[in-house]
């Protein structure tokens, strides 16, 4: 499951739960970011001030590019960005236990996310609709579906091309006990 130990999956009663987190907030962070995005075409809907000025900041370039390096973060390490705010904040809140470490098809997802918010912020920062929004909606569909349903397509993407190499070399893809 988004590539986590199967022992962590186990032994975690809350640990579906705590698996969400990171991709709904990372969803919901880069909704926000599109959401400001079209702050033009929402000031002609709802000129509201406090939206005007969240958004001219949440719907720059700059946004996205902070947003996409914080999520890289989860791409060389064994927590994302999300994951450590959840440990230092919510979890106190809910008093659950901390998310545990993930593994490398977790950590590709976050590089792959931390990419694509990347893209997305020189696509606004450069005027280009197309580099801008493209890489973000492709991020909130697919963050929201691996927080829905606990499937993530970059960790699936993860083990179908690198187990599937390890096989085709002889290596045996399955944990030893």
């Amino acid at each position: 499951m988004q590539g986590f130990c199967p022992r962590d999956i186990d032994t975690e009663p809350e640990f579906s739960r705590m698996a969400r987190w990171t991709p709904l907030s990372c969803a919901t962070f880069g909704t926000a970011g599109l959401a400001a995005g079209f702050l033009p075409f929402g000031l002609a809907i709802c000129p509201c001030a406090f939206v005007t000025v969240a958004g001219l900041w949440a719907g720059s370039g700059w946004f996205f590019i902070i947003l996409g390096l914080l999520t890289l973060t989860g791409g060389f390490t064994r927590r994302s960005i999300y994951d450590r705010l959840y440990n230092v904040t919510f979890r106190h809140l809910f008093r659950t236990s901390p998310v545990p470490e993930h593994g490398a098809p977790r950590q590709f997802g976050c590089a792959i996310g931390g990419i694509m918010y990347t893209v997305t912020g020189f696509g606004f920062l450069l005027g280009n609709v197309w580099l801008a929004f493209i890489p973000a909606v492709f991020m909130v569909v697919f963050a929201t579906i691996a927080g829905l349903t606990q499937w993530c397509f970059a960790s699936a993407l993860y083990v179908w091309l690198f187990k599937r190499k390890q096989n085709q070399m002889g290596a045996d893809p399955s944990p030893s006990t």
